[in-house]
This record gives structure tokens, sequence and C-alpha cells, in this order.
């Protein structure tokens, strides 16, 4: 089957996947990897397939590639990873990471094969959400999780204890050296979100390394940390009192001292020092949560994780450009342009 007729087959939803399509993803053998060594403006998206009914957060791993106008190109049905797969980044040698934060499972692909590399975790227990890169080669892993809870009604998800705990994290920032030795371990304050389990969700690494700005998908402020006192820092921006911000999903950089974040009806810009408001671009449905900078400075990605939707936005005047689906509702949870 084609990565097109599988995307019609997925478009009717959670019933429609586990009746018509479910003989597509329950043998392995029909799982065919077709993605192909990365071209520059690659768009690389997180589409797990939520083929467990038990579970909402729990699926087959796929990664999806487009090129750089949204046009379809291949696929890679991910190994070892059980949930959903988020967090998606290049690093600076061009290595694809993303995470299955409830696995919990770090993924890495070979942008020069489109191959997945072996999987490997900096700590086999801890629900790491994402990843930042320091110019000393030390690597940034935001911790998914915290506190004791191993359930929330919202979801039917289960959350694992830490061997030898009562907890299912910490919610802090760890730090790792370039042979993956842990280096420190920040004590982060987290948001909680609507949750109260999310921490340190989305990163962005800043002031020549010196500062962490980060959030907890779904809460309402961006937080911040003094990387170099090693001490929390007021919130850069609080939504608690603002109307035009219902919450915070992801955030991430963009060019000139601005960064941006989702917030499920739009994409808000603002200034990364001051967290000043810039601009917002609004959209006429709602769940826009995943989001990228364009390597070209002028687009962004962005993803609506309730119905599949991805489109190219120009900053400039707010328009969208190309738009496509990856026929999976409730999935669309990691995006990542490949810079060449």
């Amino acid at each position: 089957m084609t990565l097109t007729a599988m995307t019609k087959c997925l478009m009717g939803g959670a019933a429609l996947l586990a009746a018509a399509c479910a003989s597509v993803y329950a043998e392995e053998e029909a799982r065919i990897s077709t993605m192909t060594p990365f071209e520059d403006g690659d768009i690389i998206v997180a589409a797990t397939v939520m083929d467990n009914p038990d579970d909402d957060h729990a699926g087959t791993g796929r990664l999806l590639q487009y090129d750089a106008d949204l046009n379809e190109k291949g696929v890679l049905w991910v190994e070892g990873t059980t949930h959903k797969i988020g967090g998606m980044i290049f690093s600076p040698d061009k290595i694809l990471y993303g995470f299955a934060q409830l696995t919990p499972q770090m993924l890495e692909v070979d942008s020069a094969t489109g191959q997945q590399l072996p999987l490997r975790n900096y700590d086999d227990h801890r629900s790491f959400s994402s990843i930042t890169f320091g110019k000393d080669g030390s690597v940034y892993l935001g911790e998914h999780l915290m506190g004791k809870e191993t359930s929330n009604p919202m979801v039917t998800t289960k959350f694992n204890l830490l061997p030898g705990t009562d907890k299912i994290g910490d919610g802090h920032i760890f730090r790792y050296n370039a042979d993956g030795d842990l280096i420190k371990v920040y004590e982060t304050k987290a948001g909680g979100g609507l949750g109260p389990m999310l921490a340190v969700t989305t990163t962005i690494l800043t002031d020549d390394d010196t500062r962490m700005i980060y959030t907890s998908e779904t809460g309402q402020k961006i937080m911040q940390y003094d990387l170099v006192n090693d001490t929390q820092l007021p919130d850069l921006a609080n939504f608690a009192e603002d109307e035009r911000v219902g919450m915070v999903i992801n955030v991430s950089p963009l060019s000139e001292g601005r960064m941006m974040f989702s917030t499920g009806a739009s994409v808000v810009v603002i200034d990364d020092t001051t967290g000043e408001f810039i601009r917002e671009y609004p959209f006429e449905t709602y769940g826009w949560a995943a989001l990228a900078p364009g390597v070209d400075g002028e687009h962004i990605i962005v993803g609506n994780f309730m119905d599949g939707d991805i489109v190219k936005l120009r900053l400039s005047d707010g328009e969208i450009v190309k738009r496509n689906n990856i026929g999976q509702r409730e999935s669309l949870s990691g995006i990542a342009q490949f810079p060449g």
C-alpha cells in the first residue's frame, strides 16, 4: 500500500483504523520504510499510528518525509518505541532526534541515509521530552514528567515510576557531556500544564548557552533558568491573566532575538529576552501544537494535533502557502526541517 493510500485509509480516525486499516499495521512485513537521504528543506513529521485502543498515547512509531513544499516523499517505520513520538530536532551534526516520551526512548535518524540508528537513551527510565545542544558538545535533556501520580483522568495512558522510587519523574534538566556522561542536574521548576505531571517539555538554549527557556505543555507560562548560576529566573512570560493566550504548548526559536510558541489556536511570536508580544498568527481551527522554524527564515511549519493538518506559513503576512495532512488524528506531535 502506498503512503497516499495509507493516508486515505487513516482519515476516518480511530474507528476506521481499527476495522478497515488494521491489517496494514498488524503485520510487520507490511511496514516498508521508504524514507530517503534527506535533502535541503525536507520536512520530517512525527506521525505515530494510533492503533492501541487501550492507551491513547500508544501506537506504532512512524515518521513521514516531505519535501520543502510538503509533497510526500517517504515513510520510516520506527523500531523500539511504543508511544507517540515528539520533540523533533536536528543536531549540529545533522542527526534527527526525537522522543517517545512514554516508552521512554530516544530516537535518532541518520540524515545521510534516512535510516534509524540503534536505539539508545542517556537514562533508560526517565521520560525525556526535548534536547538542546551546547557549543561545547554538551547535551541538555528536558524531563517530560514529574510528581507521583501514575495516572490522570484526562488520559488513559499510565506513567511508570522511576525504579526504586515513588515518583514518575523530577521535572529537571539533565546535562551530559559529548560522551554521554551525566555532569549536571538543574533543578528546574515546572508548570505542570493541565496535568499536573508535565514538566520540561520543550526547550530553547540561548544567550551563548547561559540561559534555558522552556515550557510545560498546556501550561500558561514560559519559564527560564540561569545555567551559569544554577538558579531559577523569573518567568519570561505568564499568560494567566492574558485572554490572548489560553495555553502554551510548544516553544521554538526564531532569529534576531525572537521566539515563537503554539497555543492550539495560533502561533505567537515574542521577544526572547523581554517576553514582549510581537505578533500572533491565528488559525481558523483548533489543535495547532507542533511547530518548527523554516530553514529559509521566511516561513514556519505548523502541525495540527487534532486533525493531522500540516502547513507552511509565511511569516511576513501569515499566508499559508502549502498544506498537507498526515492522515491520522491526535498524532502529529513533532516537526523538523532539514537545514542541509
